[in-house]
């Protein structure tokens, strides 16, 4: 397993989900562990061939890309597992991650590693913004993609964005982005613009010294999902009829899994449309529906 190196002492490494390395006096912090224990298992295999001690896991959220390895890795080092308190009941509980997107309690396809992760204990409550750690690690709030979704910024000015922004490549192949608030996202994107870093590690991109092409492509995502969803409520439909319609638009095929993502995005944007003044739902014949309101 290798590691890019940018700053004296921060590290990623890359993958399908990227983790950041801090390298600290006493031993390393982990932002974030990947998918499961496989990830785990090799992280540690890397540490421990350089001798260094692992002490903290800061996860950035619980969707269990994210936080899949934590279990192995505190079991295997005696780590401690630090997040934020919302955060931290899904990642000790998380059924609740399937639950959530399916709104009862998960079917037996839902019970899988992309969507639950195994459960971990969180020694650590932080809050979403500020110092929190002794090496002088910072939480900075990410808000939209998950329930209270934390970046970390390092002492040598590497800040980790977890899943803020996606690479364009996923947004050309998905184009449905999983985000539970989109109002809030397009507002973390604004801040991203605006930010200052030497370097910038999304999850899922390639680091980066200029985050704002990236963080602007997302943003074009975002609104053209949204205008997408509008267009379905010319007249009034469904939320699976309007995630039908999306499906025809991009070209989508998806999965079990991939379908309950992206209801839940639709919904995402339904609500932030509401918000906006722009649809309005009805109930008829026992089915939900929305309809723009002009």
């Amino acid at each position: 397993m290798e590691t890019v190196k940018l700053g004296a002492a921060t590290e990623y490494i890359p993958g399908r989900v990227n983790v950041g390395v801090f390298l600290y006096q006493d031993g390393a912090r982990l932002v974030d562990s990947g998918l499961d224990d496989e990830a785990g298992r090799k992280i540690a295999r890397m540490l421990e061939e350089r001798k260094i001690p692992l002490r903290r896991i800061v996860t950035t959220h619980s969707n269990a890309d994210h936080c899949g390895g934590n279990a192995f890795l505190r079991k295997r080092t005696g780590c401690s597992v630090a997040a934020t308190r919302l955060e931290s009941v899904v990642i000790e509980n998380p059924v609740l991650e399937p639950l959530l997107l399916w709104s009862a309690f998960p079917f037996a396809e839902l019970g899988n590693k992309f969507l639950q992760a195994k459960p971990s204990e969180v020694d650590m409550l932080i809050e979403n913004r500020g110092v929190f750690d002794e090496s002088g690690l910072e939480a900075v709030p990410l808000p939209g993609h998950f329930l209270d979704m934390i970046g970390v910024r390092t002492p040598d000015d590497v800040f980790f964005v977890a899943d803020s922004v996606f690479s364009e490549d996923l947004i050309e192949k998905y184009a449905v982005m999983f985000v539970l608030d989109v109002g809030a996202a397009l507002e973390t994107i604004d801040r991203l613009v605006e930010a200052q870093a030497a370097w910038f590690v999304p999850s899922h991109a390639a680091a980066t010294e200029n985050i704002v092409p990236l963080a602007e492509a997302n943003r074009k995502g975002l609104l053209r999902v949204s205008e997408a969803v509008l267009d379905c409520c010319g007249e009034p439909a469904g939320r699976e009829e309007i995630l039908r319609g999306l499906a025809d638009r991009f070209s989508l095929s998806m999965s079990v899994s991939e379908y309950v993502l992206n209801s839940a995005a639709v919904g995402a944007h339904l609500s932030w449309l509401r918000k906006q003044g722009q649809v309005s739902p009805l109930v008829e014949k026992g089915v939900l529906l929305w309809r723009k309101t002009s």
